[in-house]
């Protein structure tokens, strides 16, 4: 795999994901990150079994391929420019920026838990105040702590 992006797009990118991280985990894969490169877009996978979150950013892609990688610092840390990941057969990734240069070793990305398919045949569409309203006569019931994830969102069905 080869890709080359802004650090700007990939930073928000690992930004959201980075919150279905999980830190405590049984199995190493879920610290990673999942990179997927394939036509005309970047996809950043993570996934704690319990959450899941998917990303995708523009981006030029020389090889298609897929890791998982533990790297979110050191993109946060790397100069303002185009950021260079690129991957061998034995999922070492190398990430340049200017005269930066770190050699990480990342893990196979089939290895990694996907996500499950969502169903979109029906839609709605609602004005930005009637969501929001919406959103506001519930949020009390919403829980702050953080080790039940589930219970710190709401479920929406239509």
């Amino acid at each position: 795999m080869k890709i080359i992006c802004t650090k700007s797009d990939l930073v928000n990118a690992v930004s959201i994901v980075s919150k279905a991280v999980s830190n405590n985990t049984t199995l190493p894969i879920l610290k990673c990150i999942l990179i997927e490169a394939s036509t005309g877009n970047i996809k950043l996978t993570a996934n704690d079994m319990e959450l899941g979150i998917e990303t995708t950013n523009d981006g030029q892609i020389h090889q298609p391929g897929k890791i998982a990688k533990l790297f979110s610092e050191i993109v946060r840390k790397l100069p303002d420019n185009d950021i260079t990941i690129e991957t061998d057969d034995q999922y070492k990734a190398t990430i340049t920026c200017e005269k930066a240069c770190f050699q990480i070793m990342g893990q196979e990305g089939e290895e990694f838990p996907s996500l499950p398919e969502i169903e979109k045949n029906q839609s709605i569409t609602l004005s930005q105040f009637s969501l929001k309203e919406v959103i506001r006569q519930t949020i009390f019931s919403i829980s702050d702590n953080e080790n039940t994830k589930l219970m710190t969102g709401e479920l929406f069905e239509v």
